[in-house]
């Protein structure tokens, strides 16, 4: 018997159109596989959307290929995603799960002095018992592992699965993306496997109470990063878990195999994660530190040239300050098009870590903190090159009014898609801008 383990798909994150596609054929290809292994069952243990309602784009080939295993007898048990959460149960996974495409792990029940209590789902094939708890933003979920009930989940008996969306503290190389974590001891003890998400890359631990702790990581990229640690090597796919009926003794290791067993009833004899191929990737990394900007110009012109970047997603990273000239001195918009013209699948830059000696934003001062942000603007315009109409007065003044549009909290129950959403037309409006220009 076997069972695949997804999470963190992040399904509609790309945003160009040859990316977008990537994700989607991954994603489908990872399915196809699974039908071909025959695993019993699969879990998606959060994210599997970007966003709780993503476009209709996605929710298309997402219903579809879900259809496709519905229809082939295989279950799919998920819980929600820190992304794909809703409060208000007003998700697309809560649409999967009344088509009966999906089905949820996590089944609360009212329990007595404020402790909640999970219900277990049995699947019928294998037997086997699932339960666990979605993931929530910014650890707010910690609050509910404090007040579980675990006393009732660790008596119960048989192979037993805990589904489950955040990082383990005591897990090196599980960090989380968003910088929270949780004690492995918050977790009931005694199952068999415990399924995580959040973490994007693969990591397999080992405790005394909770044996199998495994993260597959994102398949593809569902943060701006992922990219550079595809074209880095770091292995994408899913975990295939192998297990079988009968006596078995503990054990295990973090190597890409391991066995387990809770009372005797099932064994676990091996975890591994199965590749799932995207494209070619070329990283360029440009140290511009104490270099002219002409001097960066020119490498990076000549590393493109060494380069075949068809059918590859080229991510061109710099950093450093550079010594002399400005960091708009360098031409990344025609870099990237040029690469382009010449079929790469799409250029990723990374200049989040360039400066320039000759350009240090002057600290403003003010009576109140609205001077002061009037006052940043107004005293810094002048050194950044740019369009006329954004330039001197006119540009402070639209950078204000932008910096205003973007620091908008959201409204009450509004979802994230729909907070985007306004913030983004309320700067593209502020900036003269159609949604749709390119």
């Amino acid at each position: 018997m076997k069972f695949a383990h997804f999470s963190d798909l992040h399904l509609g994150f790309q945003k160009e159109k040859a990316l977008q596609a990537m994700e989607q054929r991954v994603f489908e290809s990872s399915l196809d596989d699974c039908i071909s292994r025959g695993v019993d069952f699969i879990l998606i243990c959060g994210d599997m959307f970007h966003v709780n309602i993503p476009e209709m784009r996605v929710q298309k080939y997402a219903f579809a290929k879900l259809r496709q295993v519905h229809e082939a007898g295989i279950p799919v048990y998920v819980v929600y995603g820190s992304h794909d959460f809703s409060p208000t149960f007003t998700s697309v996974i809560d649409l999967l799960v009344e088509t009966g495409y999906i089905i949820k792990a996590q089944n609360v029940r009212d329990s007595a002095e404020g402790r909640i209590s999970l219900e277990f789902v049995t699947d019928e094939k294998t037997g086997v018992k699932l339960t666990g708890f979605s993931g929530l933003a910014a650890s707010r979920d910690l609050t509910y592992y404090e007040d579980l009930d675990r006393k009732e989940l660790e008596s119960e008996p048989g192979f037993k699965i805990f589904l489950f969306h955040g990082s383990i503290s005591e897990m090196r190389g599980a960090e989380d993306l968003e910088g929270t974590h949780m004690p492995v001891s918050l977790m009931p003890k005694g199952f068999d496997y415990y399924a995580g998400g959040h973490v994007h890359k693969y990591a397999h631990g080992m405790f005394d109470a909770h044996p199998n702790v495994v993260y597959p990581g994102t398949p593809f990229a569902g943060f701006p990063g992922d990219l550079e640690e595809n074209a880095r090597g770091i292995k994408r796919g899913y975990v295939l878990v192998e297990f079988e009926s009968g006596d078995g003794s503990s054990g295990g290791n973090n190597d890409g195999d391991a066995s387990s067993n809770n009372d005797g009833g099932s064994r676990i004899t091996s975890i591994r994660l199965i590749e799932v191929p995207s494209c070619r990737y070329e990283l360029l990394e440009i140290d511009a530190n104490h270099r002219r900007s002409t001097d960066v110009s020119l490498e990076i012109s000549e590393r493109t040239k060494n380069i075949d970047p068809t059918e590859t997603v080229v991510i061109l990273k710099v950093k450093g300050m550079l010594s002399e000239g400005k960091t708009t001195d360098i031409d990344f918009r025609g870099i990237a098009d040029d690469l382009r013209k010449k079929d790469a699948i799409d250029v990723k830059i990374s200049r989040g870590q360039l400066s320039s000696a000759e350009y240090v934003i002057t600290k403003s001062k003010g009576e109140t903190g609205e001077e002061i942000i009037t006052n940043t603007f107004y005293e810094n315009i002048g050194e950044v090159d740019s369009l006329e109409e954004l330039t001197g007065k006119q540009g402070a003044d639209i950078a204000k009014r932008l910096f205003e549009d973007l620091r908008k909290p959201s409204l009450p129950n509004e979802s994230l898609a729909v907070y985007a959403k306004r913030i983004t037309d309320d700067a593209l409006k502020t900036l003269e801008l159609d949604r749709y220009d390119s």
